[in-house]
């Protein structure tokens, strides 16, 4: 008999092992379909000539149908996945099913039906017979176990299921198909190709590609930090050095962190590969997906574009990897597998002795480390193309200027130049960390506020479907009128997308105004859109969150307004100041990228914060010299490796019980390990405290030895079965 070692795509930590029937052909990389419990489960064989020694036969169930005649996976990616799974202290399974998400999912069933042979009907008492009653006035004497379990409410469908077959009345059937496609696989819309002569490389430009090409030319494992002012022709240095891959044999992953990005950036790589270029990201349709899926597979591209599930490529010979604007924490992914795209870029770069780019003019504290200290090479582009000048900042102090704005949060000193620029027929873009139209709804008299009965959170008013939403829950309900506690009416105060876009058409009616936010934007086919009516000059004023702060180049904005910086600046996370510091620099980078110099107004209440005094004077390199002393001094990374622990539960003290036990298990993980320079945070009330119903309570655990940690946090977890507790390494926010 053989054996094979299976990830089960569900949520069990260990590999397990299955018989391989003979009349089963089963190949590593292939999925197949085996019993786990009483369901049949999709899994990825990992290894298929497992041998017996040290296996008991007897509680090995078999495999139960081959589902790919074909690997659908590689070694290659089989190794980092393992890797993955191991590092971020994620199930196999869960971490395969994410990487393989193109692909169609596996329908799974489960019939019970009666045996002929069966006597002892009359025996039968309470829920065994009238489930019994149930399958013998069935057609076939069978039944989806589905169906009967919602037919009858049988909660415990599953144990009277496995009685009875104990008993010999029935048994169960297994059966699986791949999902039927609702649609054929097509290729998705990715832009056209820009059409533009050949760039001349400035000196810095031909400096960084020279080195990059080298490391390529080599065939050894070797990071970059490209470290490069908005608007120094990063891009076009990842364009040169992909040509160079692409002539050597070797295939490019270029990662970018928004969709909203991806059509800027295709459009310019398509320039160069033509069609030999695919784009994968979640915005894509299911059979859109799948079709990239297969193009990069079957080697019909050398070039993927996409958000952070693109480190996944199904590439048999990556020798580049392209990580553009690597600080961004969409990179870090919030679910299970909570892995960080950009990290797993740096190691497949490594498995394969690749180059990988990490690009940024503000990249992580983490990486601008890495390379000060050479684990990574940095490379800087200290100049804007052609010469242009940064654009000239101002910071309006808005304690002392609010009186005389326009409106309350709009004041005179940001409206002015963009007043200027619209009428010169250029463009602006206001920026705002908030979405909706007030971020808060308020009681003046009592002082209360309206908040979400799930997650303990400012409700936040949107006036487009007159609602009050919360982000964290999605939940959304009619807005209030009068205060519940004294039935005083209530204020609606603060400032989101929406209420900008409302009070600027008031001031510029006969102006294109364009909201890009959440709220807005849907499916793959609005982001080129927009992208398009930017480029063509048909928005004059792009108002928007985060989505708009990074990456793109519009020659034609000359001016960026800043509002709201300071709801990021006071976020109780020791990466705030950060933050705020990347954000200003990227979104004031958005403008002065053409012939004409730009202008950025950043309105704030905190005007000598760190981050926003070293943006105001361009001192990037000092305002990273000095958090790094800072996060030397707090034991902090890059000095130190973070893992979180969020114990949630329904009952605030379930909750603080899970925090209690979970931190004397840590406690004892140390003292029995004998492990030293381990740092325990808490128990203590997460900063968001309740999210989607259930209480949070957060410990962190430091140490500089990613390995104890890691060792920590598994053993600690075995001591907390069935517990609701979420491992977060890395944490991209400690909220």
């Amino acid at each position: 008999m053989k054996y094979a070692s299976v990830a089960v795509f569900s949520v069990i930590d260990a590999l397990l092992t299955y018989a391989v029937p003979e009349n089963l052909s089963v190949v590593k990389g292939c999925r197949i379909m085996v019993p786990l419990g009483q369901k049949l489960t999709t899994g990825i064989v990992i290894d298929a000539n497992l041998k017996n020694a040290g296996i008991d036969t007897n509680r090995i169930k078999s495999i139960e149908r081959v589902v790919d005649e074909q690997p659908v996976i590689s070694d290659e990616l089989i190794k980092l996945g393992l890797w993955l799974a191991q590092y971020y202290i994620s199930p196999p399974g869960i971490v395969f099913s994410a990487m393989l998400a193109a692909l169609l999912k596996v329908k799974s069933k489960k019939m019970i039906r009666l045996r002929a042979d069966f006597t002892g009907a009359a025996k039968l008492e309470g829920n065994e017979k009238l489930l019994y009653d149930f399958l013998y006035k069935r057609r076939g004497k069978k039944a989806d176990i589905r169906d009967a379990q919602s037919i009858l409410n049988l909660k415990n469908i599953y144990k009277i299921t496995e009685s009875l077959e104990e008993k010999g009345a029935l048994r169960s059937e297994f059966s699986a198909k791949v999902k039927e496609k609702r649609q054929p696989s097509k290729a998705p819309d990715s832009g056209a190709a820009e059409i533009e002569t050949h760039k001349e490389l400035t000196a810095e430009q031909k400096h960084a590609l020279s080195k990059i090409n080298s490391a390529i030319d080599a065939k050894k494992f070797a990071p970059f930090l490209v470290f490069g002012v908005t608007g120094s022709g990063k891009t076009e240095v990842y364009i040169k050095a992909a040509e160079h891959a692409v002539k050597q044999g070797k295939k490019v992953i270029v990662l970018v962190p928004e969709i909203f990005l991806t059509p800027q950036i295709m459009e310019r790589f398509k320039r160069a590969f033509g069609e030999r270029v695919a784009v994968y990201h979640s915005g894509l349709e299911e059979g859109e997906r799948l079709h990239e899926w297969l193009k990069i597979k079957n080697n019909g591209a050398d070039v993927v574009v996409g958000t952070r599930s693109s480190v996944f490529a199904p590439f048999d010979n990556t020798g580049l990897l392209i990580v553009d604007e690597e600080f961004d924490s969409s990179y870090k992914q919030e679910s299970e597998p909570r892995y960080n795209g950009r990290d797993v870029a740096v190691y497949r770069a490594k498995m394969n002795n690749a180059v990988v780019i990490l690009g940024s003019a503000t990249p992580s504290a983490e990486s601008y480390h890495n390379a000060v200290i050479g684990k990574y090479e940095m490379i800087k582009l200290e100049k804007r193309v052609h010469g242009r000048p940064m654009p000239d900042i101002k910071v309006v102090d808005m304690k002392a200027d609010w009186q005389h704005g326009q409106e309350l949060f709009l004041s005179d000193l940001l409206m002015d130049p963009m007043k200027e620029t619209l009428k010169a027929g250029e463009q602006s873009i206001l920026f705002m960390n908030r979405r909706g139209f007030s971020s808060f709804i308020f009681c003046k008299k009592c002082g209360h506020i309206e908040k979400c009965d799930n997650c303990d959170i400012p409700l936040v008013f949107h006036k487009e479907g007159n609602d009050m939403r919360c982000h964290y829950c999605d939940l959304s309900i009619k807005p209030s009128v009068y205060c519940p506690k004294c039935k005083n009416k209530l204020s609606f105060s603060g400032t989101g997308t929406q209420k900008i876009e409302e009070v600027i058409t008031k001031f510029f009616p006969d102006k294109r105004i364009k909201r890009v936010d959440m709220d807005t934007m849907g499916g793959k086919n609005e982001y080129f859109e927009v992208y398009r009516q930017i480029k063509e000059k048909e928005i004059d004023i792009l108002i928007g969150t985060q989505m708009i702060a990074k990456g793109f180049d519009f020659p034609e904005v000359t001016f960026v307004g800043v509002v709201g910086i300071d709801s990021v600046l006071n976020l109780p996370d020791f990466r705030a100041e950060e933050r705020v510091f990347q954000l200003l620099t990227q979104v004031a980078g958005r403008t002065g990228r053409g012939d004409k110099n730009g202008i950025v107004a950043i309105q704030t209440y905190n005007p000598d914060a760190v981050g926003i005094k070293y943006v105001k004077k361009y001192e990037i390199e000092k305002f990273y010299q000095e958090q790094l002393s800072i996060r030397k001094d707090m034991n902090y990374p890059p000095y130190t490796g973070i893992i979180q622990f969020i114990c949630k539960d329904e009952d605030h003290d379930k909750a603080e019980k899970t925090g209690d036990k979970l931190r004397a298990a840590i406690d004892e993980a140390i003292e029995i390990n004998k492990i030293s320079g381990i740092e325990v945070l808490g128990p203590c009330d997460a900063p968001l405290s309740r999210i989607r119903n259930k209480y949070r309570i957060s410990i962190l655990i430091k140490g500089k030895s990613r390995n104890d940690l890691n060792f920590i946090a598994r053993e600690a977890r075995k001591k907390l079965k069935g517990a609701d507790v979420t491992i977060i390494v890395d944490p991209a926010s400690t909220l």
